[in-house]
């Protein structure tokens, strides 16, 4: 979709909570002029003009100072309150600035050296702006968690309308492509009763298609991310053809069209895990398949590596043969899984696995077959997590496979050393 339209929309949205799935919105109000620039300036660069400027803690001169910087220093905005602006230095801190003492500077399209896509996920909250805000120059495009889709073909909002209007201004300001996360989650695991019903119904997947379609007119957004899990196998075909009908319905409005699909190393249609995913059908219909290549070991199975080099190669070898590599986006982890001798693995960001280690003076070892790292502790307890090494041994099989692009699962969680790699690796 085009992003021109994005500010004019969300000036609209930003301020109406009411539009939730398409649905009818009252009359909005009339902006005022610092609203319409709030709206206008989130994700932009802003450039000193003063000789030498106070970075303050907060918006006003009563907070501390936090740094100083000189004239032309650039930063990128992230809020204006009270005619201050809250801004993200170079370094990384984030700090306030006087309005009248910044001028916005037009963004350029920032040209990523390899040329491939980088989707981030996102779920809406602190960690996963903080990451888009820090790694935007990195991304291609995000996937914010969405909407909930029923057996009704209705969407369900999963978001604060707010939240989801600042992400996308970030996002639009700064040439980052936004695909609306449809999921088929509810009460905490994705319900294959409610997607097998909407998919069996011709009336429900005709709405579901309308809303959508409406939902991402609406917010402005370039696509869907579809990740309807846990699909039965005997819907196999009846997925098949609702992605088609949503494809050419959001095809028709300039809309992209890309899904998640679980990883396999061959086609089973009778398995009830995989076997409702064709990839070579829906890849006649998508722009891009996501293949979500994790959890090879999960939470409520054995302790073992989330995605070990040997298999995500199977996995690769498998979708080539069935999708032009072009329209593979390679799916990668960057959390950990710890696993107690017994029971169910809690799941860990990467900062949550260091931290894990340094405080149980666990030494963190390197599994050479399978390329992740790990660390045992306690009471035979395992911690298998990816890191900046073991993701790179990812990203050559996206270069040697030619595929699209990779996505993360997902932003706020990964090893911070991972960008310069991705940037430095993908060709």
């Amino acid at each position: 979709m085009n992003q021109n339209i994005l500010i004019p929309v969300l000036t609209l949205l930003f301020y109406v909570t009411s539009i939730l799935g398409g649905g009818a919105a009252p009359d909005s109000p009339v902006l005022t002029p610092s609203e319409i620039t709030k709206t206008a300036v989130i994700g932009q660069q802003g450039e000193v003009i003063g000789d030498k400027v106070t970075v303050r803690t907060g918006p006003g001169t009563q907070h501390d100072a936090l740094t100083s910087l000189h004239q032309g220093e650039r930063v990128i905005i992230l809020d204006l309150q009270d005619d201050w602006y809250e801004v993200k230095l170079s370094d990384g801190r984030i700090g306030w600035i006087a309005e009248y003492l910044i001028k916005t500077v037009p963004n350029k399209p920032q040209a990523k050296p390899h040329g491939k896509s980088v989707l981030g996920y996102y779920l809406v909250g602190t960690s996963s702006y903080n990451s888009l805000i820090q790694n935007s120059n990195y991304l291609t495009g995000i996937a914010p968690w969405s909407w909930g889709l029923s057996s009704y073909g209705t969407l369900n909002a999963d978001f604060e309308p707010e939240a989801m209007a600042q992400v996308l201004l970030f996002a639009g300001n700064r040439e980052v492509e936004t695909y609306a996360l449809i999921h088929n989650m509810f009460n905490g695991s994705f319900d294959p009763k409610v997607v097998s019903a909407l998919l069996n119904s011709e009336v429900a997947r005709a709405r579901a298609v309308t809303e959508i379609k409406s939902a991402l007119i609406n917010w402005g957004m370039t696509g869907v991310n579809l990740d309807l899990e846990n699909v039965p196998a005997t819907d196999r075909q009846a997925l098949t053809s609702f992605v088609a009908e949503l494809s050419q319905a959001l095809h028709a409005e300039g809309l992209k069209v890309t899904m998640a699909v679980p990883a396999k190393t061959a086609d089973n249609p009778d398995n009830n895990f995989s076997g409702a995913y064709d990839y070579a059908e829906l890849g006649k219909h998508v722009d891009q398949l996501v293949i979500m290549a994790y959890d090879q070991h999960y939470r409520a199975g054995p302790p073992g590596p989330i995605a070990s080099i040997k298999w995500v190669e199977d996995v690769v070898k498998f979708a080539v043969s069935q999708v032009p590599s072009d329209k593979i986006i390679l799916g990668i982890p960057n959390y950990g899984y710890d696993w107690p001798q017994t029971g169910m693995a809690s799941a860990l960001t990467y900062d949550q696995t260091m931290q894990l280690a340094a405080s149980n003076n666990a030494s963190i070892r390197w599994q050479g077959e399978d390329k992740v790292p790990y660390f045992t502790y306690g009471s035979n307890r395992q911690v298998w997590f990816e890191n900046r090494y073991s993701i790179k041994y990812k990203l050559e099989l996206v270069n040697q496979y030619q595929l699209n692009g990779i996505a993360l699962w997902r932003l706020g969680q990964e090893d911070s050393g991972i960008w310069d790699v991705i940037n430095n690796t993908l060709k």
